[in-house]
Order: structure tokens, then C-alpha cells, then sequence
């Protein structure tokens, strides 16, 4: 009889303890662990002719394809966006992100090195750099800033790696048939600001070409699309043409080639104009006909640096 009261007793206090625990888990508060969601935004300039947005365009669905043969995507969303000119716009890419649930976006700009743009316009314009003049400006273009809750990381420019002296020296390695009697021009757009670290990243670039073809005669200038072709390029090209006897010009352009820029170019001077292919006539320039795009290491460069994030964000 005394052990059946001991045992009851027990059964009682067991219950009582399973009930106070099932009465504090109702209670307290829930926790719940979410993985977030990560963005991909590739940004590049732009242009108002729309076959030069072509390549860049195309780069979503190549970063997607890279991915899913690595087998390793982590992004929620991909997408270009252009930072004017066109769509989709910075603003429209962003509000495909948030609509589709995204945390934290990573938002890799592709410019050849540092510049006002990479800088200064677009982290502006994805609310992450605040300057009254900057936003003025902006505004008057008619680019709109963004206000978002997600977490936005800038990726670096395209001198980061070896990308660009492989593409070079492949651009330059299908003109070249003779090194040792050729010269090479590299074009590039240049910034003013920044000039120490554009010169930096041509002169390497020329010596990684050098060494990769075994030319020895190396130049570059800094031309502006559609601006300074004939009085910044051509001095630089007529220059290399008089000591080489084959002159290879290539150029750090994302999607207009320099042969373009050779065929196209105009100067007024007064009532005179000067076309580009009147001063070339007759000399033995080869104009490289590709630009950097379409070329699939870039695609592969940006997909690297966007892991490379993504493993950091774990």
C-alpha cells in the first residue's frame, strides 16, 4: 500500500513537471532562424545605342549559366543593370530584388579601374554615398536615388585579377604576325582624377602583353568615346607607326571596338573637318575590330568575385 502512495506521488509530480515544461515553450518567446536572401546586381554605364548594351545585357544569363555549371549559385536574383541612358535602370534592378525577397545585394560595377563613376555616381545612386552637389546632378540627369532596406556591398573594378591583361593579350595576339617588328597602342577612356592608377593599370597591362607576344615597343593614351579619338589617340598611334613597322592598336572599352573609333571619327576644325581614316591612309595600323565584350572570363570574373562575397556572408 505505502509503495502504490509513493508511486502515485511520483506520477504526480511528473505530471506537474511535464506540464510546467509544456507551459514555458507555449510561453517564451520563438526564435526562428532564417537563411537570407542574396542579390546579385552586375552595373555597367550604358549607352543610347542600343547595340552596344547588347553584350552587357547578355552577361545575366551567362553569370546564371557559369553558376549552374559550377553548381554553386547562391543568389536569390541576378541581374545588369545600366547606370543611364537605358533600362534596366539601377532603380528597376533594385525593385526586382526587393520584390523578389532579397536581404543583402551585392553589387559588382563594371568599370576598367576606379573612377568618378564607380566612386562617386553609383554608390550615390544606391543611397550609400550622401554629397548635395553628387545627388543634384544625379537628379538633373534624371537618375533617381535609392532608399532600401537591403544590405548593399560594392564590388571592385575590372583591374582587380589578370582579366584584362588575358583579354588584351589575346586581342592583341590574333593582329600580331611578326613581334619583333610590331609596336602596341593600348586605348583606354581614362579619368582625369584617377589618372596615377589608369596609368598604372595600362603600363601593366602593356608589359603583361609584351611579355606574353615578344613586342617590344608598348604606348597608351587615354580617349574618350566619340571625343578625343584624333587629338588624344592618333599623336600616340602616329608616333608608334613611325618607329614600328606593324602598329597594333587594342582598347579597354566593355563594347565599342577601336577600329569603330578609327572608322568614325570626326574633328572640326572652324569650317574643316578631319576624319580619322585620312590620317591612318596608307599606314600599316591594324585596329583591333573586338572590344571587351562579349568574352566569357569576364562573365567568369564577375562570377568569382560574387562568390567570393556570398562565401564571406555564411
Amino acid at each position: 500500500m505505502e509503495n502504490k502512495v509513493r508511486k502515485n506521488k511520483a506520477m504526480k509530480k511528473l505530471t506537474l513537471i511535464l506540464l510546467l515544461l509544456i507551459t514555458f515553450e507555449m510561453l517564451s518567446p520563438k526564435f526562428v532562424y532564417t537563411q537570407e536572401e542574396l542579390g546579385l546586381i552586375i552595373i555597367a554605364h550604358g549607352s543610347p545605342m542600343a547595340q552596344w548594351n547588347i553584350p552587357v545585357l547578355e552577361l545575366e544569363e551567362e553569370v546564371k549559366r557559369i553558376m549552374s555549371e559550377r553548381n554553386n549559385n547562391p543568389f536569390n536574383e541576378i541581374r545588369v543593370a545600366l547606370m543611364e541612358f537605358n533600362e534596366p535602370s539601377i532603380n528597376t534592378a533594385i525593385k526586382d530584388l526587393e520584390n523578389a525577397g532579397v536581404d543583402k545585394v551585392y553589387a559588382i560595377t563594371l568599370f576598367i579601374a576606379p573612377s568618378g563613376h564607380s566612386l562617386y555616381d553609383i554608390p550615390t545612386i544606391l543611397g550609400l554615398y550622401s554629397d548635395k552637389e553628387m545627388i543634384e546632378r544625379i537628379k538633373e540627369e534624371g537618375t533617381t536615388t535609392i532608399d532600401t532596406k537591403m544590405k548593399i556591398t560594392i564590388g571592385p573594378s575590372l583591374n582587380v585579377g589578370e582579366v584584362l591583361k588575358e583579354v588584351m593579350l589575346d586581342r592583341v595576339g590574333k593582329l600580331s604576325t611578326t613581334p619583333d617588328s610590331e609596336g602596341v597602342v593600348l586605348l583606354a577612356h581614362g579619368d582625369a582624377r584617377f589618372e596615377p592608377i589608369w596609368g598604372s593599370v595600362c603600363r601593366e597591362i602593356g608589359s603583361y602583353i609584351c611579355a606574353g607576344t615578344g613586342i617590344n615597343y608598348f604606348d597608351y593614351a587615354f580617349v574618350e568615346i566619340g571625343q578625343s579619338f584624333i587629338l588624344e589617340g592618333a599623336p600616340v598611334i602616329l608616333k608608334t607607326a613611325d618607329k614600328c613597322k606593324k602598329t597594333i592598336v587594342v582598347g579597354l572599352y566593355l563594347a565599342m571596338s577601336v577600329e569603330d573609333m578609327a572608322q568614325n571619327s570626326i574633328l572640326d576644325v572652324g569650317e574643316m573637318k578631319i576624319e580619322s581614316k585620312e590620317i591612318f591612309a596608307g599606314k600599316k595600323i591594324h585596329f583591333s575590330k573586338q572590344s571587351i565584350l562579349p568574352d566569357k572570363r569576364i562573365s567568369e570574373w564577375i562570377v568569382d568575385r560574387a562568390l567570393e562575397w556570398a562565401e564571406r556572408m555564411k
